[in-house]
This record gives C-alpha cells, sequence and structure tokens, in this order.
C-alpha cells in the first residue's frame, strides 16, 4: 500500500473502495442536486474528464479527494475565474451570501489567501472551492 492510500485510510477513514464512489456520474448528479447552473455543470465535467485522461481514474479521484477546500487547476487563473463570474455572475453572488452566512466570516475574510486577485475572481474561486469540495466530502460519505 502507497503512501497515499495509508494516508488516506489510516488518517482520514478513506478507503479505495470510498473513492470509487467518485465518477464523472455521481459528480454530475450530486451538483443537479446542489443547483449548479446546468452549463457550469457541463463545463466543469469537460475539465474532469480532462484529468481522468491525463491522469486516470484513480489519479482523478485522488485529485479530487486532495482538493480540500483549494480550487481545481483549471480556474486557479485570474482570467478563467473572472470568465467564469462573467457566464455565472447571479449563481455565484448568491452562493458568496450562502458562505458567508454558512462560516459567519464575510467573502474577504473567507478569500485572505487570494487577496492579490480581482474581486471577480476571488468570489469565483471563493465559490468553486466550497462548493466542490463540498460535493467531494458528501460523495466520501
Amino acid at each position: 500500500m502507497n503512501k497515499l492510500n495509508k494516508f488516506f485510510y489510516g488518517f482520514l477513514g478513506v478507503e479505495n473502495k470510498k473513492l470509487d464512489g467518485i465518477t464523472l456520474y455521481t459528480l454530475e448528479q450530486k451538483m443537479i442536486d446542489k443547483k449548479f447552473p446546468e452549463n457550469l455543470i457541463e463545463e466543469l465535467l469537460v475539465e474532469f474528464n480532462k484529468i481522468i485522461n491525463e491522469r486516470g481514474e484513480r489519479g482523478f479521484q485522488k485529485c479530487l479527494v486532495n482538493l480540500n477546500y483549494q480550487v481545481p487547476e483549471p480556474y486557479k487563473s485570474e482570467l478563467n475565474a473572472e470568465k467564469m463570474y462573467g457566464y455565472y455572475r447571479k449563481w455565484i453572488e448568491n452562493e458568496v451570501v450562502k458562505l458567508e452566512n454558512e462560516t459567519k466570516l464575510s467573502w474577504e475574510e473567507q478569500t485572505e489567501d487570494i487577496e492579490d486577485l480581482n474581486i471577480k475572481a476571488r468570489k469565483t474561486q471563493l465559490v468553486l472551492r466550497h462548493r466542490i469540495s463540498n460535493v467531494v466530502l458528501e460523495l466520501l460519505d
């Protein structure tokens, strides 16, 4: 058993069987349940499929489990995040308000680690890293 698997199994209690629950289909269903915009779901699935093609199914699953409230790679770009904000502004703004209520922290406080980005990119990355991580964590339960 490699070190990463030992870490998942021992510390997080995540067995490989649980990783099997993270598929494009289950991610899509959970994002639909969470009311992600339909076009955003499609966009995310395309990006996730690229990860599968590059790293394989298990590599993809481990990548998502390791997100740990970080933004998936394609959305770390300020330009990409800002573009996404333009497409999904209403949903992102609604989710920002929900996150502020859930965490009892302003969006500015929640994005101090990326304060060098513009406001649109910060809000987009905040929402993506929280909502995608939440979806993955629910699939592990």
